[in-house]
């Protein structure tokens, strides 16, 4: 006797079969991961799934993203021709589908409004659905989940992550109330065949873009990038014995705030062997006061009582560097822009760089802090025509990834302390010379 259940859906509920847990399961769990690469049906089925559920009950559903400068960058479009090939009877207004029957609503948000997450009209929603999640800033994830707290409500993530350490992603692993599906377009029967001859390109001209584009695996491997996973993984994972004690040496750095979605990183790092150095701590603030922040650098330096401190002296934080470095007379003032020390880099921010990929390549260097590795991933070099390698800019690595790297700058530039501003330091092979002081005299 075969006790095999038959599944009959609705026409509108055509979607992969490997997403009709997600359709099954959907009263069991409070959150939803559907991951994976181009093609899937991700964005597709949970659009059908919610216009079926708003036909059969009166529920309030956001679909929001972290940033959406327009009505054209949501998933508007998706409902608007479901509803019409389906013929739904819908209210269209400019920013909301209103059911006519159920008044069931559909609105569309953007998180993150000039610099601050805006969680307005967030109150009261059955169901969230985060589209393109692997966008999400874990300090809009911090605010955001929280406010989702009507009974029976849920988080539905759609998203092909750029690393990892993602924050979605690490939010919904192992939580026993998360459902996580991860698919790709080949367990999509309703892909057409165009769209897997361009996988199949895709796979034969470039396998780590297939990789990431069509299977949906993290960011990593790629020759642009930095910094591999798996030397980032030995960092993370480094044990060393040390038979000295090198306490005297050590580092703190100061990622300084450049905007109101920035954060302020500092970090110690000390020395634990004739080459090792430990990332032995890490904080980070976002108050706006410039007062609040010199007065926790001085706290901190009083606290830590690093050998040599470097901090942040572009933009914003360059009056705060200089009021610093009145009662800090040995602070360092960091610039990005700044003439490089060694052959190869175009610029100090790129010799810092470049050197804290040596440091850990060859396993000098023992990092602590998840969001540093996070940063670090997603971190590409540029080779210049002039043959010097540059690093991707910060305004652009924040309109990818919608945050500053803050927490990889700041490992960067202890780094750069290490390497070329002491002589406590051991340097690597790179050509150098110590700091001089007039280097980070005040600029122009």
């Amino acid at each position: 006797m075969n006790n095999s259940k038959i599944f009959i859906l609705p026409e509108i509920l055509n979607i992969p079969p490997k997403l009709y847990p997600f359709i099954l399961n959907f009263n069991n769990y409070s959150y939803f991961l559907l991951e994976g690469g181009r093609a899937s049906g991700k964005t597709q089925s949970v659009a059908r799934f919610l216009l079926y559920i708003m036909e059969n009950r009166h529920v309030r559903v956001c679909c929001g993203r972290e940033i959406q400068n327009s009505i054209e960058e949501s998933v508007r479009t998706v409902f608007l021709d479901l509803i019409d090939n389906y013929k739904l009877v819908y209210d269209i207004k400019k920013d909301a589908l209103i059911h006519k029957t159920t008044k069931s609503k559909i609105f569309f948000k953007g998180f993150r409004e000039q610099g601050k997450v805006n969680i307005k009209g967030l109150e009261g929603v059955d169901i969230l659905w985060i589209d393109e999640a692997q966008s999400i800033a874990k300090t809009t994830l911090d605010v955001i989940v929280p406010t989702i707290r009507k009974k029976n409500s849920v988080i539905i993530f759609t998203m092909n992550r750029y690393t990892r350490f993602d924050s979605v992603y690490n939010f919904c692993a192992k939580r026993d109330d998360c459902l996580h599906i991860n698919i790709c377009y080949f367990d999509n029967p309703y892909v057409d065949e165009k769209i897997r001859k361009e996988a199949q390109v895709s796979k034969n001209t470039n396998l780590n873009d297939y990789n990431h584009i069509w299977l949906g695996y993290p960011l990593t491997n790629n020759n642009e990038y930095l910094i591999t996973s798996q030397v980032l993984d030995k960092a993370l994972n480094l044990n060393f014995e040390s038979d000295k004690i090198f306490s005297d040496n050590s580092v703190m750095s100061v990622d300084l705030s450049a905007s109101g979605a920035d954060l302020c990183v500092a970090k110690l790092f000390v020395k634990q062997t004739e080459n090792i150095w430990l990332e032995k701590f890490t904080t980070s603030w976002s108050e706006a006061d410039t007062d609040i922040t010199r007065g926790k650098i001085v706290s901190l330096y009083c606290e830590w009582s690093p050998k040599l401190l470097i901090m942040d002296a572009d933009g914003l934080g360059y009056p705060i560097w200089i009021s610093i470095q009145k009662m800090i007379r040995t602070a360092i003032g960091f610039r990005g822009g700044k003439k490089a020390i060694s052959k190869y880099a175009l610029n100090a921010r790129a010799d810092g760089y470049l050197a804290l990929k040596e440091y850990l390549e060859k396993g000098y260097l023992k990092l602590t802090d998840k969001n540093s590795i996070r940063q670090l991933e997603y971190i590409k070099k540029i080779y210049k025509p002039n043959g010097l390698i540059a690093i991707q800019d910060k305004k652009e690595l924040r309109k990818l990834h919608n945050e500053s790297p803050d927490f990889a700058d700041c490992t960067m530039m202890a780094l750069y302390a290490i390497n070329f501003c002491s002589n406590i330091i051991v340097h690597s092979s790179y050509e150098t010379n110590s700091c001089v002081d007039s280097e980070f005299e005040p600029f122009d």
